[in-house]
């Protein structure tokens, strides 16, 4: 026996502890029943525990394991939480539901076991051997720093022919000396890409991207470093520069090129912040102006809110996680020293109205019949020969849409007009509204819809257990269910709460369809962390496709700006809007390529597309019909090819492209220029004198003019009590003398 072994070594024992891992740990306690604690600790557990024993005497340890992926990297009981609230949706402890407990914390999570926190450090595990983004990892020489997610650099593909015409553009437009530039190209176009692509042109050493949207933050970031085009750039953010105020000097000084992110919402306010001195200071190459028709959409959708006669704060609530900004970005970007800008919207009709951009500023004018037909004629030219495949198209994946413009069911019908009839502007959105559209943590009037009979036969026609002579239910329909569509349907709701009261209503309810979808609540009041970037949102309808089952996500405004969901293949419209941006900004969320590849054993490859067709379902037919003549009005006016006989043209073709299918009288339709044309007609002739003027567009540079400004200044306000002026003249008059001015 050894001497050591003869000591006693108990005093030992408790007073050295060397060097402890972290470690995570869980106990219940007869106190909160039902619940169990999970967190992290430095030390050793059982010194943790004591300390909780203050509080909890009689706690039972449960569980206590190291918190490590592999030898230099660990995880926080964070990343633990999340996976017991998003994938098992355990829920915390809220404060003051148990009276009289002797210490409050949120990391009781009800009915959770053992196998749920071994089934989360599993998964935790699986997503740093794959290289996800979903959890927070951190390296034990940088204690609690994050490490930061990196994209492995390995995609290779040339720009498509009309994202090498933009570049071409681009080029073109900076040997003019022109500076500042618009990039018009329709969501999915590929604009991150292409204007990274511009950036290597002009060898940009200094990349600031401003955009209004959080949201889009992971798309840039891919973007940058996974493309092999790219390499030499590395990717930044705000919290880069707050990691270190050298940053940027010292990657140039390493000769790396910068493309760094900022949303407006960071640099808003007069005062420049510490850690944008540097960047204020600095010669920016190219700065990218991101959703640049951004501003004026979050503008309509405040109008919405305050037309619904919202406080202030309940206003405030709803834009919580919709990253608007009632602020013009241009504000905040003029600070910027910047050689070359770049606006990138695919939705600037109101920008393209005024005269900020001439013809030479405009590198790119796409719109999605634009790529449709460049998908056409390519395999027009190329199908017939032997050598070629389909998916060689470079535009082989981007879907059809075809959009159901249906009336609402009978009684939701009837309930919309009786709204109207009492001056409600926006029934649909009235119809969706909760009880509460703030948190009710007692009577939970958040989950619960005012029209709650209305919905239910809403959905039933919807889901097929029910019938009505004017709404197809496409959920039932066998073509759609043998073709596998309508699999992650993506509804757009008016209210956060809305959210949360059709999650309520559609796990209470036994439905034919929609009762096997697995629900994910995006934007919700009640849950607001389940969710806490766009990439956990994607990883959950990712891992659910994998499993074969069907999603259906509910959002307000949230991912639909920015955001790439490849398996979303169905949108239902779900609410008023009174800004054609906001539609189709989250209508063509849509429109991406869904392809997977499969691998032949002698190295064959076979591209398979998963959506050739995706569904837009819009309740609100005359919406449908109006944004579609807004829009080839647009594209008309900025091709210059004018006229009425030429709106027609335009619309034939975009249906053509994307048809709308109505339903009346038991019988569908397809919608054909005509009828969009009349219902047009219609739709004015029923319109007052001020919602005709209100909705036109106006070039406010207008107003700079001191003459036509002054002018505009005399006019009576429409609405007013003086009403139109119209002054008598007497006698025959004189004829108008004209001048050139």
């Amino acid at each position: 026996m050894s001497e050591i072994n003869k000591i006693n070594v108990d005093i030992l024992d408790e007073l050295i502890i060397g060097r402890v891992e972290p470690q995570i740990y869980a106990f219940t306690t007869e106190t909160i029943p039902n619940y169990l604690k999970v967190g992290d600790t430095y030390r050793p557990v059982e010194t943790r525990l004591n300390e909780w024993r203050k509080f909890f005497p009689n706690l039972e340890k449960k569980y206590g394991n190291v918190a490590k992926v592999d030898d230099e990297t660990f995880f926080r009981d964070y990343a633990v939480h999340y996976f017991l609230e998003t994938e098992l949706k355990r829920i915390r402890l809220e404060k003051g539901a148990l009276k009289n407990i002797p210490y409050y914390s949120n990391e009781f999570f009800k009915n959770a076991t053992e196998k749920d926190l071994q089934d989360a450090i599993n998964d935790i595990k699986i997503g740093h051997k794959k290289n996800e983004s979903k959890y927070q990892y951190y390296r034990f020489d940088e204690s609690h720093i994050p490490i930061t997610h990196t994209y492995i650099r390995n995609e290779n593909y040339n720009p498509r022919p009309n994202q090498q015409e933009t570049i071409n553009n681009f080029k073109k437009a900076v040997k003019k000396g022109r500076k500042n530039l618009l990039m018009y190209a329709v969501m999915r176009f590929g604009k991150s890409f292409t204007s990274m692509c511009c950036a290597v042109e002009m060898n940009a050493k200094l990349v600031i991207v401003v955009s209004a949207k959080a949201d889009v933050k992971e798309e840039w970031k891919r973007t940058t470093e996974s493309h092999l085009k790219f390499d030499g750039y590395c990717f930044l953010d705000s919290n880069s520069l707050l990691e270190s105020d050298t940053i940027i000097a010292d990657k140039q000084k390493a000769n790396e090129k910068i493309v760094l992110f900022l949303t407006l919402q960071d640099l808003q306010g007069d005062i420049v912040k510490p850690k944008h001195k540097k960047i204020f200071q600095s010669q920016v190459d190219l700065l990218l102006i991101d959703e640049t028709h951004f501003g004026a959409r979050a503008t309509e959708y405040g109008k919405v809110l305050k037309e619904e006669k919202l406080s202030a704060k309940e206003i405030k609530s709803e834009l919580k996680l919709n990253d608007n900004s009632l602020d013009d970005i241009e504000s905040n970007t003029k600070v910027f020293n910047a050689k070359i800008r770049i606006h990138l919207s695919g939705t600037p009709y109101r920008i393209l109205m005024n005269s900020e951009f001439t013809t030479d500023d405009i590198i790119a004018f796409y719109q999605f019949s634009n790529i449709a037909e460049d998908q056409e004629k390519w395999d027009l030219d190329n199908l017939n020969k032997d050598e070629i495949k389909e998916w060689d198209n470079p535009y082989y994946g981007f879907p059809q849409m075809i959009r159901f413009a249906f009336n609402p069911n009978e009684s939701s019908r009837k309930k919309m007009e009786e709204m109207k009839k009492k001056g409600v502007t926006y029934a649909f959105s009235e119809l969706f509204k909760p009880q509460s559209i703030t948190l009710d943590k007692t009577k939970k009037l958040h989950k619960k819809f005012k029209y709650e009979k209305e919905i239910i036969d809403l959905l039933k026609v919807i889901d097929g257990s029910e019938k009505d002579a004017n709404l197809l239910s496409f959920l039932d329909y066998d073509k759609i269910k043998e073709g596998k569509m309508c699999r992650h349907i993506v509804c757009v709701l008016p209210y956060r709460a809305s959210c949360d009261a059709l999650e309520a209503l559609i796990k209470k309810h036994k439905f034919k369809h929609l009762s096997n979808y697995e629900i994910i609540n995006i934007s919700g009041v009640e849950n607001e962390k389940n969710f806490k970037d766009t990439q956990s949102v994607k990883s959950k309808i990712k891992k659910c496709e994998s499993v074969n089952k069907k999603t259906i996500t509910l959002t307000v405004n949230r991912m639909l700006t920015g955001s790439t969901v490849h398996e979303w293949d169905t949108m239902l419209y779900l609410k008023d809007t009174a800004s054609p941006q906001e539609y189709d900004q989250a209508i063509f969320r849509l429109q991406n390529q869904y392809i997977k590849e499969f691998k032949e054993p002698n190295g064959d490859v076979v591209k398979f597309n998963m959506k050739p067709q995706t569904l837009l379902v819009d309740f609100n037919p005359n919406r449908m019909f109006q944004m579609q003549e807004h829009k080839s009005q647009i594209y008309n006016v900025n091709t210059e090819s004018n006229g009425n006989s030429k709106l027609e043209d335009r619309i034939r073709r975009e249906l053509e492209i994307s048809p709308i299918v109505v339903m009346n009288n038991n019988k569908i339709i397809q919608v054909q220029p005509a009828h969009i044309l009349d219902a047009i007609r219609k739709y004015s002739s029923s319109r007052s004198v001020y919602d005709e003027a209100t909705s036109i567009s106006i070039d406010l540079k207008l107003l700079d003019i001191e003459a036509i400004k002054a002018e505009i200044e005399k006019q009576r306000e429409i609405g007013s009590r003086q009403g139109l002026e119209i002054k008598l003249s007497l006698g025959e008059g004189d004829e108008l003398k004209l001048t050139d001015t």
